[in-house]
């Protein structure tokens, strides 16, 4: 990929959980992104709400902001750094969700921040289950069977008709929390 020269200051969303041991794959990752992008003279500010990770050290990022990982606290980060670009493929789902919320919110068009890394119609793709499901199969790819309910009824006659074990749990959940197998 060729290095974009007219990105000179980036915003990097951290990993979210606030559980010491959860999310260490993204703490590693994030960590050294920052360092890469300090390394090819990038200023890199960092916001994450989980205090004890490794990312948070004061030689990683230029900055770090340890604020809650909201829409809202990341646009007033934005509004104060000026950030020419953001990184949000480094803090798990939250991270994600916060560019498309951003996105949204007309947040990254409003200060001219470029989403660095993966399209947000992707991150989309990759976040709606729905979506995702329906694209593997248009792809010709291996899908579990699964069904999104809020009927504990229509879960069971789904578990019934699939066949168990199953696995049950809340939408949009990572690591499996809240979840578990149904037999």
């Amino acid at each position: 990929m060729p290095k974009k020269h007219d990105i000179k200051k980036v915003l990097v969303i951290g990993s979210g959980p606030i559980v010491i041991g959860q999310a260490a794959e993204f703490d590693y990752a994030g960590t050294q992104a920052c360092l890469a992008l300090k390394e090819e003279g990038v200023e890199v500010i960092l916001v994450n709400n989980n205090p004890a990770t490794i990312m948070t050290d004061e030689n990683i990022a230029d900055k770090v902001y340890l604020e809650p990982l909201t829409c809202e606290s990341i646009t007033k980060i934005i509004e104060k750094e000026r950030p020419d670009g953001i990184l949000p493929t480094l803090g798990g789902q939250t991270g994600l969700n916060m560019a498309v919320l951003l996105d949204e919110a007309g947040v990254l068009a409003k200060y001219d921040v470029t989403l660095l890394g993966t399209p947000l119609e992707t991150i989309q793709k990759g976040e709606d289950r729905q979506i995702f499901k329906a694209m593997m199969k248009d792809l010709n790819e291996p899908v579990a069977e699964s069904l999104s309910t809020s009927s504990v009824e229509e879960a069971v006659d789904f578990a019934n008709q699939a066949g168990y074990s199953v696995i049950v749990r809340p939408a949009y959940t990572l690591g499996g929390a809240g979840g578990g197998y149904c037999r």
